[in-house]
This record gives structure tokens, sequence and C-alpha cells, in this order.
């Protein structure tokens, strides 16, 4: 494995490890919330606006570490009865489209983020925040997972680590 791919890696994990803070944060605070709100009369000022950053967040942060380990949901019924050679094809053919459509994610989400930053757009919530701030995210993952479907193609296919389980 060479530098780049072991520094790419050591990122998604991290990024990972976040999304997993961030959904731990929000099954604690949830809980506490309730238990503030019947037994006190009160609760945490913005967490609900905050659960929903959060989400947005961790989904977006999660998802190339997702990828990268095969650890999505997939349907086989049609790859499972081809030849390895047949495939090996699906697999570049469905890596290249995966590419394609998180460039174009990236490339909208990137207008998206230019257009709020420009205009000065404002969220205001429980938070008055600037709007670019939640649209960051996105054009995070999309360009890491654009680079992870590149990655796929550079693999060999006896390379593919597949998630097992559930």
């Amino acid at each position: 494995m060479n530098r780049f791919d072991q520094w790419f890696d050591r990122l998604l994990v991290a990024l990972a490890a976040l999304a997993g803070a961030i959904f731990a944060s929000i099954a604690i605070l949830i809980p506490v919330n309730v238990v503030l709100r019947n037994a006190f009369g009160t609760s945490i000022y913005g967490l609900l606006d905050a659960i929903e950053y959060g989400l947005l967040a961790a989904t977006f942060l999660a998802a190339p570490w997702v990828l990268a380990n095969n650890a999505h949901v997939t349907v086989d019924l049609l790859t499972g009865s081809l030849r390895p050679g047949a495939r090996r094809i699906a697999d570049i053919a469905v890596n290249l489209l995966g590419a394609a459509v998180s460039a174009v994610f990236l490339w909208y989400a990137l207008e998206a983020l230019d257009l709020s930053f420009t205009r000065g757009s404002m969220i205001r919530t429980a938070f008055v925040i600037p709007e670019w701030w939640t649209l960051t995210v996105a054009p995070l993952s999309m360009a890491l997972i654009f680079i992870e479907f590149l990655r796929k193609l550079a693999r060999p296919a006896s390379a593919e680590r597949a998630a097992t389980g559930l």
C-alpha cells in the first residue's frame, strides 16, 4: 500500500470516528433532553437543530468510509451469478458510474456552497449561522467518494474487501 492510500485510509477512519462520535452524542443527548423536559420542565436549547445538523454531517462524513469498506447495502443477485471476468467488468462499470455520479454531485454541492457563501445566506433557527457552514460537508464527502471510486478502479479484483455479516 502506498503512502497516499495509507493517508487516505487514515483520513476516512478519522472522519468515520467523528461521525460515530456525533451519532453517539445524539443517542445520549436525546434521552437526557427527554428527562430534563419531563422531570424539570426545561430542555437543552437548540438541541433539535443541533441534531439535524449532526445527522447531516455524520452521514456525509461516514459515507466515504462505508464505500471504502464495502459496508453498504448491495444487491448481488445478478453479479453473484456472473463468471469472475464478467463480474470484474460489472464492477468496473459500477465504479465508473459511481465516480461519474459523485463528480456531478460534487460539482453541484460546490455550486450550492459557493452560492450560499456569495449571497451571505444565514440559517435562522435556534442558532443563527451562515448557511454555507452546513453545506461544507457535502463537497468534502463527494470528493472523497469520487477518489474512493477511482481507487476501486485501480485495485485488482482480489484486493476488494467485502463486509459480511448481518
